[in-house]
C-alpha cells in the first residue's frame, strides 16, 4: 500500500530525473562560455596587449635620473721645465652627477658635484742672498658644485622628440587589443560552426531512427500480413532490407556524432560534453539585414578597419617625429656653478665663488637629405595606407552584400523545403493508403518514405548552412564576440 511517503518519494525521483534530463544540454552561447573560459588561445591573446604595454613602458626610462660617477688616481712625475714643475704629483678625484629629461620641455636638467685632492712635491724657488719665492701648499682641496639647464628652441621644443617612442608604442598596445578580439571572435566562429555541425548530426540521427522505428514498425506489420497470407513473402524481404539500410544510416550518424562531440569536449577542455546534448534551433529563422544600414555598422564597427586607423595614426604620430627632426638644434643652456678651495679640506668647503653662464648652441646638416627622405617617405606610406583602407573596405562590403544575399536565397530555399517535406509526408501517407486497401505496391511506399527522410536530411542540411551564412555576418560586422561577453 502507498503511503504519502512513498508517493513523495516518488515524486521525488521523477522531478530530479526530468531536471537531470534538462541538464543534460548545452546551449551555443554556453559551450562558447567554456571555450572562452578553457581555452589556452584567449589568454595567449590577452597576452599580447600585456607585452606591447611592457614594450611602451621600456619607454618612460627615457624620464628616468640618471646618475654617473667619474672617481681617479692621478701619479706622476713630471719633466722638469721650469723651476715651478713639481718633482712629483698625485691626484685624487672624485665626483657624481645626475640628470633628467623632462618630456613636457624637452630640456634636460643636471646638477653635478666634484672634488679633487693634489698633492705635489714642489720646491720654493730660492734667491740666494736677495728672496726666497713660495712655492705654495703642497697639498690643496678643491670642490664645486654645478646645476645647469638645456632647453631645446626648436627641434624638441616641448618634447615632441622625446615621448615619440612612447607614444608609438601606445598605438601599438591598441593595435594589439583589437588584433587580440579579432583573433578570438575568429576562433570563436570556428568553434560555433562546429557546433552547429554537432547539432545537425544530432538532428540527422534523430531523423535516422525515427525512419528506423518506422520500417521496424512496417516489417512487423509486414510478418503479420506474411502470417495472415495476406502479402507476398517478397513484401517481407523489402521489408528486411529497408530496416538493414535505416540501421546503417543510424549507425554512421552515431558515429559522427560521436566524434564531432569529442571533438568538442577537446577543444573545449569539458568532459562534462560527453554527457550532453546540443541545445539549438536549426530552423530558427532570423531577421534579414538591410544592405544599406548593414554596410554602414560594417564600417562603424569593423575591428579591421579600426585596426587600419590606429595604424594611420600611428604613422601620422611617426610623421610629426620626422618632421621634427628636419628641424635645426638650437639649445640654450644656462647654468650656476659654487666653488671652493684651501689647504684645508674643512676649509675647502665653503663654496665662497660662484660662477653664471648662459650659451647659445646650434647644429644643423646642410641640406638635412637623410631626415627630408625619412618624412616624404613616410608620407607616401601613409598615402598607401589610406588606398589600402579604400580597397580593404571595398573588399569587406563584397563580403557583406554576398552573406546577405546568401542568407535571403538560403531563407526561401527554407520555405521551399518545408513544402517538399509536407508533400512528401502527405504522398507517403497516400502510398501507405493504396497499398493497405492492396491496390498499391509495397516499394513505391519504402520509395515515398525514404524521400521523405530525404526531404527531412536536406532541410536540415539546408538549415545548419542558414545558421552558418548568419554567424559568419555576425563575425563579419564584429558583434560576434560582443555577443558572447
Amino acid at each position: 500500500m502507498f503511503t504519502f511517503k512513498s508517493y513523495f518519494q516518488i515524486a521525488t525521483i521523477i522531478l530530479g530525473m526530468h531536471v537531470w534530463c534538462i541538464a543534460q544540454t548545452i546551449t551555443l552561447d554556453g559551450f562558447l562560455d567554456l571555450v572562452q573560459t578553457n581555452h589556452p588561445l584567449f589568454e595567449k591573446e590577452a597576452l599580447a596587449t600585456q607585452i606591447e604595454k611592457q614594450s611602451r613602458d621600456a619607454f618612460l626610462g627615457g624620464q628616468d635620473w640618471r646618475i654617473a660617477s667619474s672617481p681617479s688616481f692621478i701619479h706622476q712625475k713630471p719633466i722638469a721645465t721650469n723651476a715651478f714643475m713639481p718633482k712629483s704629483l698625485e691626484q685624487l678625484s672624485a665626483g657624481a652627477s645626475v640628470e633628467k629629461a623632462i618630456w613636457k620641455t624637452g630640456g634636460r636638467l643636471s646638477m653635478s658635484w666634484s672634488s679633487d685632492f693634489t698633492d705635489q712635491d714642489i720646491q720654493d724657488i730660492v734667491i740666494p742672498g736677495l728672496i726666497t719665492i713660495p712655492a705654495g701648499p703642497p697639498k690643496f682641496y678643491q670642490n664645486n658644485i654645478l646645476l645647469a639647464y638645456t632647453q631645446p628652441l626648436f627641434q624638441n621644443f616641448r618634447g615632441e622628440l622625446d615621448r615619440l617612442g612612447y607614444e608609438i608604442g601606445q598605438y601599438a598596445v591598441d593595435m594589439a587589443s583589437v588584433q587580440a578580439q579579432e583573433n578570438q571572435e575568429e576562433f570563436l566562429l570556428d568553434m560555433a560552426t562546429r557546433f552547429i555541425d554537432w547539432t545537425l548530426l544530432t538532428e540527422q540521427k534523430i531523423i535516422a531512427e525515427e525512419r528506423l522505428d518506422l520500417t521496424e514498425q512496417q516489417l512487423e506489420q509486414a510478418e503479420r500480413k506474411r502470417a495472415a497470407n495476406l502479402i507476398d513473402e517478397v513484401d517481407v524481404l523489402r521489408s528486411e532490407d529497408a530496416v538493414r539500410i535505416a540501421e546503417q544510416s543510424v549507425v554512421l550518424m552515431e558515429a559522427q556524432c560521436q566524434a564531432k562531440q569529442a571533438e568538442l569536449a577537446v577543444l573545449s577542455r569539458s568532459d562534462a560534453i560527453y554527457a550532453l546534448d546540443p541545445e539549438f534551433n536549426l530552423y530558427e529563422r532570423l531577421d534579414s539585414l538591410a544592405l544599406q544600414s548593414a554596410a554602414e555598422r560594417l564600417r562603424q564597427q569593423s575591428r579591421l578597419l579600426k585596426l587600419l586607423a590606429l595604424r594611420r595614426q600611428q604613422m601620422e604620430r611617426q610623421q610629426d617625429g620626422l618632421q621634427e627632426a628636419t628641424k635645426p638644434q638650437l639649445h640654450l643652456r644656462a647654468q650656476l656653478a659654487a666653488r671652493s678651495g684651501d689647504s684645508e679640506f674643512g676649509n675647502s668647503l665653503g663654496f665662497d665663488k660662484s660662477d653664471a653662464g648662459i650659451s647659445l648652441q646650434f647644429s644643423y646638416p646642410l641640406g638635412n637629405r637623410s631626415a627630408i627622405a625619412e618624412a616624404k617617405r613616410n608620407r607616401m606610406q601613409i598615402h598607401r595606407h589610406d588606398l589600402e583602407v579604400d580597397e580593404i573596405f571595398l573588399s569587406l562590403e563584397a563580403a557583406l552584400h554576398n552573406l546577405i544575399l546568401q542568407v535571403k536565397g538560403m531563407d526561401k530555399v527554407l520555405t521551399l523545403n518545408e513544402k517538399q517535406i509536407e508533400s512528401a509526408r502527405k504522398r507517403t501517407q497516400e502510398e501507405l493508403k493504396l497499398y493497405n486497401q492492396g491496390r498499391g505496391d509495397l516499394t513505391f511506399v519504402i520509395q515515398s518514405q525514404d524521400n521523405e527522410e530525404h526531404a527531412r536530411l536536406t532541410y536540415a542540411q539546408n538549415a545548419a548552412t542558414y545558421q552558418g551564412l548568419n554567424l559568419r555576418l555576425e563575425a563579419l560586422l564584429d558583434e560576434l564576440l560582443l555577443n558572447t561577453d
